[in-house]
């Protein structure tokens, strides 16, 4: 007996000697867990950017239409009772306004003066003044387009703008040499933004979503920097959001991952659809790439009586292969 309870003694020492020498646990830190509200989305607009494609980022199925950029020369206000008519930058397209006339069969291209519209779209368009509102009339000018060299189905057409007896667009084509080839209804779709018109095709284009299905569309535009002379007119992969359903801040003094419901209510929100515009990313010549600004975040705020704020930033410009065109992003609802 004496035995057994001096073997029990010695195994408990030698069980103890043994947690003695046993290393203390050292705390490990964890990374922090991904947030599960912030939503990552990647979109691709190919190699040279040639796709347009609408964002809602709002749902799982989020890119809500896409389309080849030089499908459309001019875009159509669906605004009952507006007049504004956009040219398609981002495809090159040029106007020339050729005065009160018939079709012209004998156009000399090199003397006329071509126009294009300013980037943010506002007032400073060229046919802003087609339509004379106080006399319900159209300014009965003839235009001459230019759709870029290697368009589909020609490059330059003649046209006239008026009104349909329901307040919907007309269009009347013809060619170079002033034979008419078409005339068109264009006609307004409520519950869009703009429906478009292909010059090549002969065609109206009703490819964008309904305006409260997106928030924002990367596309080509064009910017112009004045301070050369001649202007020098460029291409670049902008985005435009849809003024119809949100208004845009831009803040880089928050952090991304903590920014807060209170902090953004003072900031000063914009509704020109190129609030974004095309410097969410910069060309790193020493890396030769493109890199995205981070630290630059993109407020969102809904229309409506009880608005709703989101923050979204770009994080890259290329996708898992290393092809640049695919903007990936993060976003998410501020609480």
């Amino acid at each position: 007996m004496g035995f057994i309870k001096i073997k029990i003694a010695t195994v408990f020492f030698v069980i103890l000697a043994l947690c003695s020498c046993e290393k203390e646990d050292t705390a490990v830190i964890l990374p922090p867990r991904p947030n599960a509200l912030i939503s990552l989305l990647q979109v691709g607009l190919g190699e040279n950017y040639e796709d347009q494609v609408y964002v809602n980022f709002l749902d799982s199925n989020y890119e809500k239409a896409r389309v080849k950029n030089n499908i459309w020369d001019l875009a159509f206000d669906c605004k009952m009772g507006s007049n504004r008519v956009m040219i398609n930058g981002g495809k090159g397209v040029l106007l020339s306004i050729l005065g009160k006339r018939d079709f012209k069969s004998n156009i000399k291209l090199s003397d006329l003066k071509w126009r294009w519209d300013e980037a943010s779209g506002g007032d400073s368009i060229v046919l802003k003044n087609w339509f004379n509102e106080g006399l319900v009339q159209t300014n009965d000018s003839v235009y001459l387009i230019d759709r870029g060299i290697g368009s589909i189905g020609g490059r330059f057409y003649q046209f006239k703008l008026n009104k349909t007896f329901d307040g919907h667009y007309k269009i009347i084509v013809a060619d170079l040499y002033g034979k008419i080839l078409k005339v068109d209804e264009v006609r307004r779709a409520p519950a869009k933004n703009q429906v478009y018109y292909d010059f090549g095709s002969v065609s109206c284009l009703n490819f964008e979503p309904n305006n409260d299905n997106w928030q924002f569309c990367f596309l080509k535009c064009r910017w112009i920097y004045y301070e050369f002379n001649p202007p020098l007119l460029y291409t670049v992969t902008g985005v435009h959001i849809n003024p119809k359903t949100v208004s845009l801040a831009i803040d880089s003094s928050l952090n991304f991952e903590s920014i807060k419901l209170g902090e953004v209510f003072g900031l000063t929100y914009k509704e020109q659809r190129d609030a974004i515009g095309f410097e969410w990313k910069l060309y790193d010549f020493n890396q030769g790439r493109y890199t995205t600004r981070k630290y630059v975040n993109y407020i969102f705020r809904t229309k409506g009586p009880h608005p709703v704020y989101y923050k979204l930033r770009f994080t890259d410009y290329y996708n898992k292969q290393g092809v640049k065109g695919s903007p990936r992003f993060e976003v998410s609802v501020i609480n």
